[in-house]
């Protein structure tokens, strides 16, 4: 199985007790103490340990054992941690698939890690890609009733893997990095200690779980004895609904991308969080200009954290000061037992203060890629020139190192993106759009648009004889990837520039003629001044030149964030809209009779 490739670390173990472990510790000490809060009830830690281990037994009796995947298809709520937990206690490593997601990225990632089993809910089930004998439907009293909850015989060690997380890869493929419970631990202690975490404290988990910030919102309560507070499903998309979430569930620690954070800043009510004490910021650069604006809002520290994938969620940290005078915020210092270096591209170290790759060592880089040995030698690497013997991530981000230690993010040195904390390879959505018939050549950039400053996906396409339609595009980028990675916009091109080489020239996109891909001509006009309000909201903001009323937000380009702006341009026109609208109803025909249904009960 994928799961036995050997570790190949170099470095010490530092961290022997893994993340259920600790959770058990605390229940066997603390057993009728809330462990998990949501809409659907609590949890103690007893119910919790219990749970966990008939859960494990029963995986047990269907086969899985040390070392395999199990996939686990859930929205959030109660089972959620009881599943994850109870996997790690059966000794497997959990693969969080999202519901949402493409079934074509379902079935790839069933099938890269051979899942013995898939556990997910009874409605959220898709008979595509799975043998129905796999599929563990936990909301069936079948899975509980009789099973014993004593803990299950099984070791686990510090180099056993924890979870598979799938990001963007650039072959048109999402890619595996696998994930080890040393590097997990050592994250999470080191943050219980640097940040006081104790049982009398609440983590909001509001991350989607395929995102590894989860990962620390979910565990890090729980090894120390406080509380997680669920947030309702979809609900890390409403900022008003994650403040008052704070506010009535007294939630002590919170995690946020910039982007949210922004708006979360923006909502009256922020003020009132008044047992809020630590705000975490990562997934994205951290502007200066935002900074500064929290500390207008909260005086509760502010941190910075810094981590790719491949490395246990955070390596580097730093907690932002309102007085200081530095044009950017730095992405800090390493964590315990982490090191971090500044490289050439020969990975020998460059002069200080001068700008390079950084590179990561120590207990928390993950095993590798799934499957993908090249990929893993190229990114995991040994550097005898500055750490003889001692395995390194290249982790693609351009730094440059301050006289102090703090390290300083600059930008990526390959074409990777991230847009709302999500990470994208720009190549994989242009594989994939060079798989569409008429199709010769594809680019893909991030513009911003210029009403919001929001970053955009736009593809730039050369094709063929005939013509291209924008919706087949669209239909065949879902099929492969979520939401957040197709682009906003679609311009084709006589001839896509190249540079001296015969290469793609990027930087020349913009000085390109090109015209834009017209959309499909059924879209009705709008028919009402509501209508017709929203639609040119839609089309300032997503920068498209006609929007009909049957046209799909999200098909359009809009995401969460983009989703917020129409919200607000929308106030400010007299139009009260919500999130759920953007998310449940889609196309301007639906918003608008939702609006006038609302205004008609109000009257």
């Amino acid at each position: 199985m994928p799961t036995n490739e050997p570790s190949s670390h170099a470095a010490p173990r530092h961290h022997s007790t893994c993340v259920h472990d600790l959770i058990a510790a605390q229940a066997a000490s603390s057993p009728d103490a809330t462990a998990v809060i949501s809409d659907e009830g609590v949890l103690t830690y007893r119910q919790l340990d219990r749970r966990a281990n008939q859960l494990a037994n029963h995986l047990a009796s269907r086969g899985v054992r040390p070392g395999d995947f199990v996939a686990v298809q859930l929205e959030r709520g109660l089972d959620l941690p009881v599943v994850l937990v109870g996997i790690l206690k059966a000794g497997a490593a959990y693969v969080p698939i999202d519901p949402q997601a493409p079934a074509a990225r379902r079935e790839s990632i069933l099938g890269a890690t051979r899942a013995r089993v898939l556990v997910t809910h009874t409605a959220l089930y898709d008979t595509s890609g799975l043998d129905a004998a796999r599929r563990l439907d936990v909301d069936t009293p079948e899975v509980w009733d009789g099973v014993p909850a004593t803990p299950p015989a099984v070791h686990v060690g510090p180099e056993d893997l924890i979870y598979a997380l799938f990001t963007s890869g650039t072959t048109g493929e999402p890619k595996g990095v696998l994930l080890e419970h040393g590097g997990i631990s050592n994250t999470l202690t080191w943050m219980v200690r640097e940040y006081g975490f104790s049982a009398a404290d609440r983590m909001l988990q509001q991350a989607p779980y395929t995102f590894d910030a989860a990962v620390l919102e979910l565990f890090l309560p729980l090894i120390s004895g406080g509380s997680v507070v669920l947030a309702r499903p979809g609900g890390q998309r409403d900022p008003r609904y994650l403040v008052e979430t704070v506010r009535d569930r007294e939630v002590t620690m919170l995690f946020l991308v910039p982007s949210m954070l922004r708006y979360v800043l923006d909502e009256p009510g922020l003020a009132k969080c008044r047992a809020l004490r630590h705000v975490l910021c990562g997934g994205e650069a951290l502007s200066r200009e935002l900074a500064e604006r929290f500390f207008t809002r909260l005086a509760v520290p502010l941190h910075n954290l810094y981590g790719p994938t491949e490395t246990s969620i955070l390596v580097l940290t730093w907690t932002c000061r309102s007085d200081d005078s530095r044009a950017h915020v730095p992405i800090g210092t390493p964590i315990d037992h982490v090191v971090a270096h500044v490289l050439d591209d020969t990975a020998r170290p460059v002069p200080a203060g001068e700008a390079g790759e950084l590179v990561i060592g120590g207990v928390s880089l993950a095993r590798g890629y799934l499957g993908d040995p090249d990929l893993t030698a190229q990114r995991f690497i040994f550097a005898p020139a500055v750490a003889p013997g001692t395995r390194l991530y290249r982790t693609g981000d351009r730094v440059r190192k301050h006289p102090d230690g703090t390290f300083e993010f600059l930008g990526r040195l390959d074409e990777q993106v991230k847009i709302q904390g999500n990470r994208i390879e720009l190549r994989e959505i242009e594989s994939l759009l060079r798989k569409v018939p008429k199709v010769r050549q594809a680019a893909v950039v991030v513009e911003y648009a210029t009403a919001t400053g929001h970053p955009h996906l736009v593809a730039y396409l050369e094709t063929t004889d005939g013509p291209v339609q924008l919706r087949e595009l669209r239909a065949h980028l879902s099929r492969h990837l979520p939401g957040y990675a197709i682009p906003s916009r679609f311009k084709l091109a006589e001839r896509l520039p190249l540079s001296a080489h015969g290469k793609l020239d990027k930087g020349a996109l913009a000085h390109q003629a090109t015209v834009p891909l017209a959309g499909e001509t059924e879209d009705e006009h709008p028919r009402s001044e509501l209508e017709q309000k929203l639609a040119d909201i839609w089309s300032e903001l997503l920068r498209v030149p006609k929007v009909g009323i049957k046209d799909d937000f999200f098909e359009l380009g809009g995401d969460s964030i983009t989703c917020l702006e129409v919200i607000e341009r929308a106030r400010q026109h007299g139009v009260t809209l919500t999130p759920g609208d953007f998310f449940k109803l889609r196309r301007i025909e639906k918003i608008a009779t939702a609006v006038r249904q609302r205004a008609q009960m109000q009257n």
